[in-house]
C-alpha cells in the first residue's frame, strides 16, 4: 500500500507524474476550508505534506493529521511554515535550497532590461505603426548602478549578472558579506545610492513592508523597483502612490500581496512590468526541486538520513 501524501500547492506535471509512482496524492491545492475537507478517515493516512513558503502550513492544518511525519517545501522560502510547532512535533521539515536561483536572477535581469529599454511599453506601440515618436533615448544597466536587498544565494547571482552589464553592485543584508560589493547598512542608505533596487530577501515577519514611502521616495523619480522575492516586502499603497506622484521611474514585480489577487490599481501604469510569481520557474528548476522532494521522501520512508532540512 502506498503512503498517502497531502499537496497543498499546485505542481507541474513532470513532479505530480514523479510522485504517483512512489505514493498515492491528495492532491488539495489552492483549499481554504481544510477542515471540511479532511473531516474523513484520510486525516489518519496521510503521512506527508508538500507545500511551499507562501502557503505555508499552520500549527492548527499540522494537528489535523496524526500520523504526520515531513512537510517538504518544494522551493527554497519557508515563511509560512509554523517551524517551531513541527519540531514540537517531531515533524521533520526539508526544503531545496539553490534550486531555482539561476532562474530567478535570470528572470531579475530580464525584467531590468526591460523597465531600462521599455520593451514592454514599446513593443505594442510599434506593432500598432508608430515609429518614429518610439525612438527616444532609454537609460541603460551598463553604468548604473544597482541596489540588492538580500545577498543571499538569489542575490548574489544577480550581483554577478550586473557586474557583467558593468554595473555597481551595493547591497543590504543583516550581516556584512566578504565580497567585492559595497555594503550599506539600511536598505534607505541603499535605495539612495543606486538606480535599480532588487529585492531579494526572504519573505516573513522581519521585512514585513520593508519598501515603504520612505525607501522608495529614496529611490528616486530616475530609478527602478524590481521584486522577484516576496510581496510583503513591498507595501503595495506605497509603491500605488509612489507611481502615481512619479516618486520613482517605475517597477516590476513578480510576487505581490495577496496573490494571486492583484490590486487592480498597479493595472492603471505604463512603466510597471508584472509577471504571475514565475521568476523560479523554469525546466531544469522544476527537475531539481522534483529530484530534492522524490529523493527526501523516499528516505524518510526508508529510515535513511535527509537532505536539505530546515
Amino acid at each position: 500500500m502506498k503512503n498517502k501524501i497531502l499537496v497543498l500547492i499546485p505542481l507541474p506535471k513532470v513532479t505530480l507524474d514523479a510522485l504517483e509512482n512512489f505514493y498515492e496524492l491528495l492532491y488539495a491545492p489552492n483549499t481554504i476550508d481544510h477542515e471540511a475537507l479532511f473531516l474523513d478517515k484520510q486525516l489518519f493516512e496521510v503521512k506527508a505534506a508538500i507545500t511551499n513558503g507562501s502557503r505555508g502550513m499552520s500549527a492548527q492544518e499540522m494537528d489535523l493529521f496524526p500520523n504526520l511525519q515531513i512537510i517538504c517545501i518544494y522551493g527554497a522560502g519557508y515563511e509560512n511554515l509554523d517551524i517551531l510547532h513541527a519540531n514540537k512535533k517531531s515533524i521533520n521539515t526539508t526544503y531545496a535550497p539553490g534550486a531555482n536561483d539561476e532562474t530567478v536572477a535570470d528572470h531579475a535581469l530580464g525584467m531590468m532590461l526591460c523597465l531600462a529599454r521599455g520593451f514592454h511599453q514599446i513593443d505594442p506601440l510599434v506593432k500598432k505603426g508608430g515609429w518614429s515618436t518610439l525612438r527616444a533615448e532609454r537609460p541603460t544597466l551598463n553604468s548604473s548602478s544597482i541596489g540588492i536587498v538580500g545577498l543571499g544565494n538569489i542575490g548574489s547571482k544577480i550581483a554577478q549578472r550586473a557586474s557583467a552589464f558593468g554595473m555597481s553592485i551595493f547591497y543590504h543584508s543583516p550581516r556584512l558579506k566578504n565580497t567585492p560589493w559595497q555594503y550599506c547598512s539600511s536598505v534607505l542608505e541603499l535605495a539612495e545610492k543606486v538606480n535599480y533596487l532588487v529585492i531579494a530577501c526572504p519573505g516573513g515577519k522581519e521585512t514585513f513592508h520593508m519598501i515603504n514611502k520612505d525607501v522608495l521616495q529614496a529611490l528616486g523619480h530616475e530609478a527602478y523597483l524590481i521584486n522577484i522575492a516576496r510581496g510583503s516586502v513591498v507595501d503595495t499603497n506605497a509603491l500605488i502612490e509612489a507611481l502615481e506622484d512619479g516618486a520613482i521611474a517605475g517597477a516590476a514585480l513578480d510576487v505581490f500581496e495577496n496573490e494571486p489577487h492583484i490590486d487592480s490599481k498597479l493595472f492603471e501604469f505604463n512603466n510597471i512590468l508584472l509577471t504571475p510569481h514565475i521568476s523560479g520557474r523554469s525546466p531544469s528548476a522544476f527537475k531539481t526541486q522534483t529530484d530534492i522532494l522524490i529523493n527526501n521522501l523516499n528516505n524518510q520512508f526508508s529510515g535513511q538520513a535527509l537532505n536539505h532540512c530546515i
